[in-house]
């Protein structure tokens, strides 16, 4: 779900969304920094923390204390103490009543940083000079936002939606008014869907009765004020691609009269009246993914091209040097495989650990270097597009591989 930019907690304690650049090499002065991946029970809970959760994130905060005793004096990380202790306290904050399937904390002695995931990560806490982040790679693979526009020939409403969930956007005051005087069938009232307990919900259309007896002329007009009222108000200012979600009989009458670009060819042909706020956000992650993966096998031809032309590469010291340079377009990196060994971001030099084989198919101790995490922060800060793809998705098998800006 979008969610704004930052939202206050406390002065020291912000919800956020990941932005890469924000969270590499900004080590602060005075102390060390902590990184805690949990992830969150969503059944049955009605709000704040489960039994679960709360035990989880206490054992995770004792380790982070006792990793932080043996570096340094307490003095040194007081004030990451002092955060922690603060969520911990209290078990209703928004950052877990809006937890999707996991959340990350980097945490430094002046503010705490809190992460929804759209993915459930490994339980881990790791204490360094950085923060780690290659978990928050992996999971913005599974980023999206979309709208849902749903439709029928007297009513229409409109959802935010994401990986997770959907839940109802309500209508403008003066956008409400207006149909409601105009379209007398129009209330302007749905059900909101509540994102995160989708489960059994019922369609937003619950107890709605359309009526059976529209004309052709009259779902016309229907149908161009819904398209002047999103043009106008509810999507002036977002460039996130809207889904229509009506019966098939009407989606070829609204498209031929939908201006606004931002509506998707595909659409979700069922009558919405009929489902639930699972149902609309399974098949709209459905299409959403469907996009993505034709925009992925379009990179991943576009890696064979360039490779053929000397402009990409699977060779991990060549990417290396190509970092140095920020000529590194995008960067491809196997889910769950490291590298171990350093990368110097001044010199593009790599040092690999000593094996024969530098890919590691198993689990690294993330405080343990690792040259695909370098990498990712490298290419993060100079723009380069960072794909965590699973083995089969690879443009190839070395784990690592990237193509050129020229």
């Amino acid at each position: 779900m979008k969610k704004e930019r930052i939202r206050e907690l406390d002065e020291h304690i912000h919800v956020t969304t990941f932005q890469p650049k924000e969270y590499i090499n900004e080590a602060p002065a005075g102390g060390p920094l902590v990184s805690i991946y949990i992830p969150v029970k969503r059944t049955q809970r009605e709000g704040g923390q489960q039994d679960w959760d709360r035990i989880a994130f206490k054992d995770l905060c004792a380790e982070a204390y006792r990793r932080l005793a043996e570096e340094c004096a307490e003095k040194d990380w007081a004030g990451i103490k002092q955060k922690l202790d603060h969520i911990l306290a209290h078990e209703d904050l928004p950052l877990w009543v809006d937890a999707a399937q996991g959340l990350a904390f980097l945490v430094t002695n002046q503010d705490a940083y809190v992460i929804n995931m759209n993915t459930a990560p490994q339980a881990i806490v790791v204490v360094g000079p950085q923060f780690y982040l290659k978990p928050l790679f992996a999971d913005q693979m599974h980023e999206m936002s979309y709208k849902l526009l749903l439709l029928n020939t007297d009513f229409f409403a409109l959802l935010d939606g994401d990986f997770n969930g959907v839940h109802y956007v309500p209508l403008p005051d003066d956008v409400k008014a207006y149909f409601t005087e105009t379209f007398p069938e129009f209330d302007g009232e749905t059900t909101a869907l509540d994102y995160y307990s989708l489960t059994d919900h019922e369609s937003p259309y619950h107890g709605h009765k359309s009526r059976n007896d529209v004309t052709q002329e009259e779902a016309e007009k229907f149908f161009r004020y819904v398209d002047k009222a999103m043009n106008d108000t509810l999507v002036r200012e977002s460039n996130d691609p809207v889904i229509l979600v009506t019966a098939p009989e009407h989606e070829h009458l609204f498209r031929t009269l939908c201006t606004f670009e931002t509506l998707l060819p595909e659409g979700i042909n069922k009558d919405p009246r009929t489902l639930s706020g699972t149902t609309l956000r399974d098949d709209a992650v459905a299409i959403m993914e469907g996009i993505r993966a034709k925009e992925l096998a379009k990179l991943e031809e576009d890696y064979g091209y360039k490779a053929s032309k000397g402009e990409a590469s699977d060779s991990i010291p060549d990417i290396g040097l190509a970092l140095v340079e920020r000529k590194v377009g995008v960067l491809f990196l196997e889910e769950g495989k490291g590298v171990p060994g350093t990368f110097n971001a001044e010199t593009g030099a790599v040092t690999f650990d000593g094996s024969k084989d530098p890919v590691d198919d198993k689990e690294l101790d993330p405080a343990s270097p690792d040259v695909a995490a370098s990498f990712a922060e490298a290419a993060a800060l100079q723009d380069a597009q960072v794909l965590v793809l699973p083995a089969d998705k690879m443009p190839t098998k070395t784990g690592i591989a990237a193509t050129y800006r020229f």
